[in-house]
């Protein structure tokens, strides 16, 4: 089950790709799990945590409601006085409150949204990158919570892995549950979800479709075309013959690395082996 999960998710290594195709073709039982486990993922991510009894009782409390339409695409907005609570980008205005009710216990009010917090969505959209958004999580659980902010530690225009998010927060063996996270994001562009991809590389899925993954990532800078060759030739670092440090592909200090001096690596065993080390910003071999 772990590795036809895997297989959905693009996480699995391209060795075994093949493998678990074959073995899908051969195996009901399996093959109908993988349509299991697509629905599954799709139950989970509309799930929402349970409102706290304090907040259901409280149906006056509003929180401010807009539609930012200078950017693309146009996004629905809820805040409350302390940041930016959700974004959608898609749906009627009603869906969108009742997703917010559900996720939140709160209505909302239509009313104008700050200008720090309006030149924040701009500015994610656009690619610009905000450092340090102005986001009101609510009440969150402590692992959605540390996987939040964890992303909000991936550099703009760069990518990490769902391994490397679960290194950051100290559970290793948590991805799948950080993937979950990750793909229920109720802030994103200003939460940057769309950073994370496969350990395997490419660019991977996103909730509101791959090709905006791919134009939110080039706004940021992101050579998105190079990023899928390498994970078709199945290079998962760039190393540097001068200082022997081995990054991940999309890291500032890899792209400064000359092409005489450029080394690529298969895995973390190949660069071990080559004497390199792993670069100190971003941490390579937890990805």
């Amino acid at each position: 089950m772990i590795k036809i999960d895997a297989l959905r998710t693009g996480e699995l290594k391209p060795a075994e790709q093949g493998e678990v195709h074959e073995h899908l073709r051969t195996c009901r039982s399996c093959d109908e799990s993988l349509g299991d486990v697509e629905r599954l993922a799709r139950a989970v991510k509309a799930l929402a945590p349970a409102v706290p009894r304090s907040l259901r009782e409280s149906n006056a409390i509003a929180d401010g409601l807009d539609r930012v339409t200078e950017t693309q695409p146009a996004v629905w907005v809820a805040f409350s006085d302390r940041g930016i609570r959700m974004i959608h980008p898609s749906g009627p205005e009603e869906e969108f409150r009742t997703r917010y009710a559900r996720r939140h216990g709160r209505s909302l009010t239509r009313r104008s949204l700050p200008k720090t917090l309006r030149d924040q969505v701009v500015a994610a959209l656009a690619g610009g990158g905000t450092a340090r958004p102005a986001v009101d999580f609510g009440e969150i659980g402590k692992l959605e919570e540390e996987v939040l902010k964890a992303l909000l530690r991936v550099p703009h225009g760069e990518v990490r892995s769902y391994s490397w998010l679960a290194q950051e927060i100290g559970r290793p063996k948590a991805v799948r549950a950080v993937a979950n996270v990750v793909a229920r994001n109720f802030v994103p562009f200003l939460v940057p979800c769309h950073r994370i991809v496969p350990a395997q590389g490419g660019v991977g899925r996103y909730g509101f479709g791959g090709d905006a993954k791919r134009a939110l990532l080039a706004r940021e800078g992101v050579d998105v075309e190079r990023l899928e060759r390498l994970a078709r030739e199945q290079i998962r670092f760039i190393g540097s013959r001068t200082t022997r440090v081995a990054c991940v592909p999309t890291c500032r200090d890899a792209r400064r690395i000359r092409d005489k001096n450029r080394v690529v690596f298969h895995g973390v065993r190949e660069a071990v082996k080559g004497g390199f080390r792993p670069c100190r910003r971003c941490r390579p071999f937890a990805a």
